[in-house]
């Protein structure tokens, strides 16, 4: 069964390696540990961080399990990272984590590195049909049994000494995780859903890794598709300016400058600094900093040469596509029912949106990557099927 106690030697286990954690505070005994990990056939991996009015993550702890020991590395103290970067690039060592998207980000940003190859407990859950999202504190009573304190997590990382309190919440972290995963893993395995989880996992770290695409934030404005070439050509010079900024201050966008404020400025079109006051939400620190700055965007905005260049974003789909988004979506849950697997997981929005629009452009669907890889064979060529053979008899319907 996947949910049952934990037996009781090993639960006092885990109590001894949580109340025993080692603080980590040396680049030589780093430097050791990482040369042990590095021969074991999987570590668990979690991080503390603090990230309040920062772009990126600041680093408060790096958490691994072993062999039954937890190990708190502190990089306030650490100043060669080398042998953690050579583990985290280990392929023959896997790296567990639960819930790792920002643990990635502070890995690329910190180390320009990912654990590799990665298993994410709670990735492997959505394939298990436990919840898409499923969080530790959850996932360890629906496993185990197991209530843990979670009121640590919002503490103060940055902070030194650690209380007793952040240490053993840091070590819980990582102790159960192997645990986790001895009891996922028979089930993943008997379902053929391992590799899947191992792809999918490798989809996250790739897109972590991936260089920022910083021209392309302005077609993550939902109603850019209804603006105007110029100024569509506006959003686009000043998304593209906020995001250097943002990364250059190390500060979060909407601190450079409010979502509401880009696209007023974009939709308004100000050639002032009184027409620029009036924008929606802009901040008076941001006028007197960076006003000038938005006029000469918005100035070179509608002065590019190349505005007819700017990919247009994606219109919303007609209103006659609700019918066939209706079908694909009941084909979707009807097999995630059947494979067990989150339908979120199986196939996102967006994806069955594409293929939609790639038969509205080319008269046959087309898989997007993102029904590709272990998405093809359990879903995405049923979906393809069942929109080219509707489109097929609505074709013969109209011939006759």
């Amino acid at each position: 069964m996947i949910n049952q106690p934990l037996e009781e030697d090993q639960l006092q286990a885990c109590r001894q390696a949580i109340d025993n954690a080692e603080w980590v505070d040396t680049d030589a005994r780093l430097a050791d540990l990482c040369r042990q990990w590095r021969q074991q056939d999987r570590v668990a991996i979690d991080t503390e961080f603090q990230r309040t009015d920062t772009f990126y993550p600041i680093p408060g702890l790096i958490q691994v399990g072993s062999e039954g020991q937890a190990f708190l590395i502190d990089p306030q103290s650490i100043t060669n990272f080398s042998p953690l970067i050579e583990l985290l690039n280990d392929e023959a060592v896997l790296k567990l984590v639960h819930a790792g998207s920002e643990d990635l980000e502070l890995f690329v940003h910190s180390f320009g590195a990912v654990p590799k190859p990665l298993f994410d407990t709670q990735t492997a859950c959505a394939f298990l049909g436990l919840g898409l999202s499923v969080g530790y504190q959850r996932l360890l009573s629906t496993l185990f049994g197991l209530e843990v304190d979670k009121q640590e997590t919002r503490s103060d990382w940055l902070q030194r000494p650690l209380t007793e309190s952040q240490c053993h919440y840091a070590a819980e972290d990582v102790v159960f995780l192997e645990l986790i995963y001895q009891r996922l893993l028979p089930r993943l395995e008997a379902e053929s859903k391992f590799d899947w989880v191992l792809e999918e996992c490798g989809y996250a770290a790739a897109e972590a890794l991936a260089p920022p695409q910083m021209d392309n934030y302005y077609l993550r404005f939902k109603q850019a598709w209804k603006l105007r070439q110029e100024q569509l050509s506006v959003l686009y010079t000043l998304s593209g300016w906020r995001e250097r900024e943002a990364r250059e201050r190390d500060m979060p966008r909407n601190f450079v400058l409010h979502n509401s404020s880009l696209q007023s400025i974009a939709t308004r079109l100000p050639g002032s600094m009184g027409a620029l006051s009036k924008v929606e939400r802009i901040r008076g620190r941001t006028l007197s900093k960076d006003g000038k700055t938005l006029l000469e965007l918005v100035k070179q905005g509608l002065e590019r040469d190349d505005q007819a260049r700017i990919p247009a974003p994606e219109r919303p789909l007609p209103s006659r596509c609700g019918a066939q988004l209706k079908q694909l979506k009941a084909l979707v849950n009807e097999r995630a029912e059947v494979l067990d697997i989150a339908p979120e997981l199986m196939v996102k929005r967006k994806d069955m949106e594409a293929l939609v629009r790639s038969q509205l452009d080319t008269g046959e669907a087309v898989l997007p990557a993102g029904l590709q890889g272990w998405r093809q064979q359990v879903i995405g060529n049923a979906l393809q099927a069942l929109l080219n053979e509707n489109n097929s008899e609505t074709s013969n319907e109209t011939q006759a």
